[in-house]
């Protein structure tokens, strides 16, 4: 079903008006007719405009005007002027032409004819834009590489090694910690190379050495109990692309010989077979562990290292590039915001900061979790610091000592009208210290929380932990 386009028609000559929607009626289009700036706003505001019909410059009209407040709430609106001809020599006609990439003019006195067919062409370049720009987007998606988010030096050193390692035939082993996005890497590579097949991922870690065998090779039937039909392995379903071989170091020295034949020879028999299967399989490899280290131990084999190892890409952890997370934090509470329907949900700085205070042990995957865990769970479309998981809040309080500051106060306990000076002392613990800081600056506050948490720098919701935990809340 065909959605019908939304065309505002912004002129204040009632006859010019009356042309061009005689013009246009018939072009099967959602005519939306106004008179003046203040109600062309008011459309634009309320309503998606596909395109906008409007003099250059008119008495009580500012084509300009009307096209930079259309482009920034709907981007690929299209524009076509009504001006004279020799308007476009002048400094306005000039700008009008740079405004924009979708911009048309049609001349006085307005031609019906010309005037449909510019609309249509407009209308239809429209399209194809919009086409070309989901094409793109659907590319890059499958590529991966714009799932590789960060500014930081290292992710954009790692997105310059895809480009450059991608076309080539090389194995390529990524090192990296858990989470730390080494299957999008795999994928960006894959899908940025030369190779029609597809992209075959298998975890080396999940099946035992009988079971890794039969899934990476396949088997015939009866070749072992259970073994009731044929089945292809994984190097056969991936023939003619990419086998991602995750956690490649799990793989029991058998099962190593036998990867190693096939990078060798580029042929193999299933379980219980004797036929001899070519391939054409592309090795992408990944783990968490120092192979070298393995080969000293005998747990790896040496040659397979050497045949795996050709190009390695090594990723940091997301404690590395902390500079990547508020970037991160926008594309998960985007993602998942859509995923369960809710309004597009956003962090305060202040959130935004305690994350980037924590280590992230599960790295991207575990700020992907936690993302998805805020949007879920929230109820407000401004997600505070409070609303953050308490692992998160104790971690950046730990890494601050607890208290993040100590407040200079000078000013009188508002209940005893003593002051509220530190009584700390050389010998005291840091939890007795922290204790200390956050009974004066409560008193300098007259416990009001709120302003605590201000001036220590943390939260309302640490505040009201610590002082449960410090016994503050009868003195």
């Amino acid at each position: 079903m065909n959605i019908r386009k939304n065309v505002l028609i912004c002129e204040a000559d009632t006859r010019q008006r009356e042309l061009i929607c005689q013009s246009l009626g018939g072009e099967g289009l959602n005519l939306i007719v106004t008179e003046n700036m203040y109600q062309a706003f008011h459309q634009i505001e309320h309503i998606t405009i596909d395109m906008l019909i409007v003099p250059l410059k008119a008495e009580r009209i500012e084509g300009l005007t009307l096209l930079d407040a259309a482009t920034r709430l709907h981007p690929d609106v299209g524009v076509i002027f009504i001006t004279a001809p020799n308007v476009l020599e002048t400094d306005i006609g000039i700008k009008a032409m740079l405004a924009h990439e979708g911009t048309y003019f049609v001349y006085k006195p307005l031609n019906p004819v010309h005037l449909k067919a510019l609309l249509q062409k407009s209308l239809k370049n429209q399209r194809l834009t919009y086409e070309n720009k989901q094409l793109r987007s659907q590319i890059d998606e499958k590529e991966g590489l714009c799932r590789l988010t960060g500014n930081s030096p290292q992710l954009i050193q790692i997105r310059e090694m895809i480009t450059q390692i991608a076309p080539t035939k090389a194995t390529v082993m990524i090192y990296g910690a858990r989470g730390t996005g080494k299957e999008l890497v795999a994928r960006a590579i894959h899908h940025r190379s030369l190779r029609q097949g597809n992209l075959i991922a298998f975890n080396c870690a999940t099946l035992n050495e009988n079971l890794a065998e039969s899934e990476l090779f396949g088997h015939e039937r009866g070749a072992f109990s259970g073994a009731y039909n044929q089945r292809k392995g994984r190097f056969e379903l991936a023939h003619g692309g990419t086998l991602f071989l995750d956690e490649v170091s799990q793989l029991s020295l058998a099962n190593q010989a036998r990867l190693l034949r096939v990078l060798e020879e580029r042929e193999f028999e299933r379980v219980g077979g004797d036929k001899t299967i070519q391939v054409n399989v592309r090795i992408v490899c990944a783990t968490n562990n120092d192979l070298e280290a393995a080969c000293s131990k005998g747990e790896f084999l040496h040659d397979l290292y050497d045949r795996l190892n050709v190009v390695s890409v090594h990723l940091p952890t997301l404690q590395e590039r902390v500079e990547d997370i508020p970037l991160l934090v926008n594309d998960f509470l985007e993602e998942f915001s859509r995923e369960n329907r809710k309004v597009l949900r956003t962090l305060t700085p202040e959130a935004v900061r305690t994350l980037m205070k924590y280590n992230w042990p599960g790295n991207v995957r575990e700020l992907k979790n936690c993302v998805e865990g805020l949007v879920v769970m929230s109820t407000e479309e401004l997600l505070q610091q409070e609303d953050l998981p308490e692992r998160i809040l104790n971690a950046a309080s730990e890494i601050n000592g607890g208290i993040t500051s100590v407040p200079t106060l000078h000013t009188a306990d508002t209940r005893n009208n003593s002051p509220s000076r530190l009584n700390v002392e050389v010998g005291m613990s840091l939890e007795d210290i922290n204790r200390e800081v956050l009974r004066a600056t409560l008193a300098y506050t007259g416990n009001n929380k709120v302003k605590a948490a201000k001036i220590l720098d943390i939260s309302r919701r640490t505040i009201q932990r610590k002082v449960k935990e410090y016994g503050l809340c009868d003195e």
